[in-house]
């Protein structure tokens, strides 16, 4: 598979003012240098506790939110990117470099070109009763980005809002409705298709079915598995909900206070985590058999904060195979094997 997206050394803080003069204090590390590649037509899984940085990961991804620092290739060909690599590596102030870095970087983005970039790049948000508008018909939502983006219109833009919404299960019977006339499932179909309207390739899903109950919940992975194969959609699912994220990503990443602290295929990480974050994440899903008892992996202590994270390894306070240098040294995410990235001084 070619690589669709390649992040790079990817930042994301928030500043915290303070003081009559409203000086800046210190910063909240939501994403800390991340490095990722998601591939065309699969569906990366990103997984961890709430506050990690996963949702801001995502935000960033598409430029909803601007980035810090580092960069977000998006289809950049294997050549420009070795292109890129050298230019880096020769730490010249090279023409060339700012150039491709205009074409293919997503953070270097600025005005109409980010608003091109909002056709290829899409987000569905985790509620659909605060993410559509309560004033405005069914019609009128799905194809608010045709209008936006100058796409269609007249009979046109009614006509792609019926497609769209028929390949998500509702008909054009739905379109001259509120949102408060539909269920929680069916808000979340009308944001999927907001979503798929102008064509996208790649689709931030955040947490797309904690709202809804659990029968809704599996019709909603079904549609989106459907609508990649019919569409050739890429996807980022993020998500707390283990069990989801198994029946739907291709790989997953688990993260911890912004950083990735363990990636793999997804039944490699669900057979076999090596970081102990990963083991104890994994061991709290629940087993749906009472007569079966697991074994979870209790974790000591609270999550630090992200605003001043432990030096070294950030997860080594509540680690149970800390050693020295996890204090001292920050472990690089290495492969360990078939795509198995870890990152911890234990695993080597």
């Amino acid at each position: 598979m070619s690589v669709l997206l390649n992040i790079r050394r990817l930042r994301k803080y928030y500043p915290i003012f303070g003081g009559v003069l409203r000086r800046k204090l210190a910063e909240v590390k939501a994403i800390d240098g991340v490095n990722l590649k998601m591939y065309k037509g699969e569906c990366f899984g990103l997984v961890g506790e709430s506050g990690c940085g996963k949702t801001t990961l995502g935000k960033t991804t598409i430029r909803l939110l601007d980035p810090t620092a580092g960069s977000i290739y998006f289809e950049a060909p294997d050549d420009v990117m070795e292109e890129i690599d050298k230019l880096e590596n020769s730490n010249e102030d090279s023409a060339r470099l700012k150039e491709l870095q205009k074409k293919y970087d997503l953070a270097k983005y600025r005005g109409a070109n980010l608003r091109t970039l909002r056709r290829k790049m899409q987000i569905v948000y985790q509620d659909p009763t605060t993410s559509l508008n309560p004033r405005m018909l069914v019609k009128d939502i799905v194809s608010e980005p045709l209008v936006t983006q100058g796409l269609a219109k007249g009979q046109d833009r009614k006509k792609r809002a019926i497609e769209i919404l028929d390949k998500v299960g509702l008909t054009e019977k739905h379109l001259y409705r509120y949102p408060h006339e539909f269920s929680g499932g069916q808000r979340q179909r009308i944001a999927v298709a907001r979503a798929l309207v102008t064509n996208p390739e790649f689709v931030v899903l955040d947490e797309p079915t904690s709202s809804v109950d659990v029968s809704m919940r599996a019709q909603l992975l079904n549609l989106f598995q459907d609508l990649q194969k019919d569409l050739n959609l890429s996807y980022l699912f993020v998500s707390h909900d283990l069990s989801v994220v198994e029946c739907i990503a291709h790989r997953v990443a688990v993260m911890y206070l912004g950083k990735i602290v363990e990636l793999a295929q997804t039944e490699d990480l669900y057979k076999n985590p090596l970081h102990p974050y990963a083991q104890a994440l994994l061991s709290s899903i629940p087993i749906p058999d009472p007569a079966v008892k697991g074994r979870r992996a209790m974790l000591s202590g609270e999550v630090p904060s992200p605003v001043n994270p432990p030096s070294g390894c950030r997860f080594h306070a509540r680690c149970a195979k800390a050693m020295q240098i996890c204090s001292q040294q920050e472990p690089e995410l290495i492969d360990v094997g078939n795509g198995h990235m870890v990152a911890c001084h234990a695993i080597r």
